[in-house]
């Protein structure tokens, strides 16, 4: 199962040991975004380092690693998904019900098929109609947004040295 880190600006990124762990149950690719507009796809927990480190505390970050379930094992499957248009950044950690073509996840074509039409109908910051959708159609997966620099956490998450996963599977 994947694992999503958010972690809030003003606290520091988790110990490296912390990452290693949460790549050794995750191999499938790498990627994070900030709140100040940075982002790095890759498949390389060494790069990843490197690219996290030029981040700081106080942007929030969003890092995504990824346990291929649906869709190869590449860097274009990496997330957190991002829609220009709307300036809106995406990761998912579970699986949905969505049948996987031209080799996309089932969290892009969620994303970009299902979501963004949705988000064209409805307003993102004040729509409960929106919410209450995204909710249904996540079903027990945990889903997070960033727009604006501003996160929204949907699901179950876990808080660990001030920073929220959405599983716990890399301590074991």
């Amino acid at each position: 199962m994947c694992c999503i880190l958010s972690k809030p600006a003003g606290v520091q990124i988790p110990h490296i040991q912390v990452l290693e762990s949460m790549y050794i149950h995750n191999r499938d690719g790498i990627g994070f975004c900030t709140s100040s507009g940075k982002s790095w796809h890759g498949m390389s927990f060494y790069k990843f380092l490197s690219e996290l480190g030029k981040t700081d505390d106080s942007e929030e970050i969003i890092i995504h690693m990824r346990m291929a379930t649906h869709g190869s094992v590449s860097v274009k499957n990496c997330h957190p998904f991002y829609d220009k248009e709307h300036n809106i950044w995406f990761a998912h950690n579970g699986v949905l019900p969505i049948r996987s073509t031209k080799d996309r996840t089932d969290s892009e074509i969620f994303f970009r098929d299902r979501f963004i039409p949705m988000l064209d109908a409805y307003d993102y910051d004040n729509s409960r109609e929106l919410w209450d959708w995204v909710n249904v159609e996540r079903g027990s997966s945990r889903f997070i947004f960033m727009r604006d620099g501003e996160v929204k956490r949907l699901g179950t998450w876990y808080e660990f040295a001030g920073c929220y996963f959405s599983n716990l599977n890399w301590q074991y």
